[in-house]
């Protein structure tokens, strides 16, 4: 007999473990069985049927996945570990399994490596919040407050921009609750802030007067660092007016009047920066311009997929 799901009779599961069973049966049976077995979160089921598959194609890299993954919900990190490292050695590469493997890290103390496999699944996944989540909290645990802000800050702005509300509130003030509480040390503590590149853009956590840390798009092809009037004047910062009236160009072509004015301060991760000069409109996206970026040394690496910008104050060597 099959290993199927829990409504099966114990003498059947009994027999399914028999070499009987295993010579009787093809493998497409105990591979139909666990997906079916998964189907209705048999997991238990499901472990045996994939086991029994794998006795019997031993190179299925989808049935080592699926068995990775499995291994992970039912809190076995070591046996997860084990599959999944046997499935990825061998070409296989999917957004589950590379979350499965990070999680299982993460919980057997690899933390650098469920990071770095935290990464890579974002970088095909962006969406899946619980492995973002996950991803923040271990760069909390290595001391990487700022990347982890930025990281949970980046994509709650992808969802304001799309009309809907913040995913990370909860766990962006509790990291900014840590970074308050450590207060100078941590900032001493910071040479470089590390962006990962979430959509299209990289997203800097920039804090204003006395607002929350904010995600601005980093956009080198813009001139000055923008804003709208609504956000400057929400974030109580202190500025000055250099210009007035300020004529600005839109991407659509549309000139729209704006102001300079210099903030007094900024932050841009744990860097404090003086007499930044920025544009305000009513309709100003949030960006980081060239006159601000230009205060730091920039540097943009690739590596197996995962895109990140360093940002480096140029008084910092």
């Amino acid at each position: 007999m099959l290993f199927t799901a829990r409504t099966l009779t114990a003498a059947w599961l009994l027999a399914a473990t028999s070499a009987f069973a295993a010579t009787t049966y093809p493998p497409s049976a105990f591979k139909d069985g666990a997906i079916k077995c998964q189907q209705v979160r048999d997991f238990a089921c499901a472990e045996k049927n994939w086991s029994q598959y794998l006795k019997m194609r031993p190179t299925d890299t989808h049935a080592m996945a699926s068995l990775a993954i499995i291994y992970n919900w039912t809190d076995k990190p070591e046996a997860s570990i084990v599959q999944a490292e046997k499935a990825i050695e061998m070409g296989q590469g999917t957004y589950d399994l590379f979350a499965a493997y990070a999680e299982s890290l993460g919980k057997v103390g690899r933390i650098d490596e469920a990071i770095d496999w935290s990464y890579k699944t974002l970088a095909i996944m962006p969406s899946l919040v619980n492995v973002r989540g996950d991803l923040a909290r271990w760069l909390v645990m290595k001391k990487r407050e700022y990347e982890a802000l930025g990281l949970l800050a980046a994509f709650d702005a992808t969802l304001e921009e799309k009309g809907h509300g913040h995913y990370f509130d909860g766990q962006r003030i509790a990291i900014e609750s840590t970074i308050e509480r450590r207060g100078q040390t941590l900032v001493d503590a910071q040479k470089t802030l590390r962006l990962s590149k979430t959509g299209d853009h990289f997203y800097a956590p920039i804090k204003l007067g006395d607002t929350r840390a904010m995600a601005f798009v980093v956009d080198t092809g813009a001139s000055k660092t923008t804003l709208s009037d609504a956000l400057l004047a929400a974030s109580k910062a202190s500025y000055k007016v250099i210009q007035p009236k300020y004529i600005i160009e839109l991407a659509d072509g549309r000139r729209v009047a704006a102001r300079l004015i210099a903030l007094e301060t900024v932050m841009v991760g744990p860097f404090e920066l003086h007499k930044v000069s920025a544009i305000v409109c009513p309709t100003c996206a949030p960006l980081l311009g060239q006159a601000t970026l230009s205060q730091f040394n920039m540097a943009s690496a690739k590596k197996q997929g995962v895109e990140f910008l360093t940002l480096e104050p140029r008084s910092v060597r």
